[in-house]
């Protein structure tokens, strides 16, 4: 079970470049870089470092919304279905945001490296909008030959019930944004998911 880290610089209990460095120290599979707000050239700069930090760590960096961020610095991408139908292929490889299994199938079918599903459980990322559930987790998994990724209000206590739908792996963004101890969480991530209970 893949564990990834979306940023948040505004509720980033530290620094986000700090906060990223210990997120990748506490064994984060890859750190999504998700600064919808900033300009372009911000967005451009502050990939550069906490990509920086990735692959000091040998955590994968993925860009979020920027293709040509991504084609520059050699990195994942990762966009909504909508920009995916009318996207150039440019970057190593590239995730879509979906929110449906027909969406799911479009984007597989369209070259899609990987699908991320949401929003799972009730976020306060999205006040609400009403949580999806795992269903089509479940049937995307089934169906699809790349791997599923959920998101949306995960966290050490519902993890395990994130993999067993098949996921292959969870998106967190304020559980590790915001805590004092990133270690701690993925390791009861990691946890979760071994348990046998």
């Amino acid at each position: 079970m893949d564990i990834v880290s979306v940023t948040d610089r505004r509720n980033s209990l530290r620094p986000l470049e700090e906060q990223v460095e210990l997120v990748c120290e506490a064994g984060a599979d890859m750190v999504v870089l998700r600064e919808k707000d900033l300009p372009l050239d911000d967005y451009r700069n502050l990939a550069r470092r906490i990509k920086g930090i990735c692959d000091s760590r040998g955590t994968e960096f993925c860009v979020n919304l920027h293709s040509s961020v991504a084609k520059e610095l050699d990195s994942t991408l990762w966009i909504p279905f909508d920009l995916f139908v009318a996207e150039e292929r440019s970057a190593r490889r590239t995730g879509v945001s979906i929110h449906s299994v027909e969406e799911g199938i479009q984007a597989s079918d369209g070259g899609a490296d990987f699908v991320v599903y949401g929003n799972v459980y009730e976020t306060s990322c999205k006040p609400g909008k009403a949580a999806r559930g795992l269903n089509d987790v479940r049937m995307l998994a089934n169906l699809l030959d790349i791997p599923v990724y959920a998101i949306g209000g995960i966290s050490p206590g519902n993890i395990r019930e994130v993999m067993l739908s098949g996921a292959s792996g969870a998106c967190l963004m304020s559980g590790l944004m915001a805590s004092k101890d990133p270690a701690e969480v993925v390791s009861r991530c990691r946890s979760a998911c071994q348990s046998r209970q």
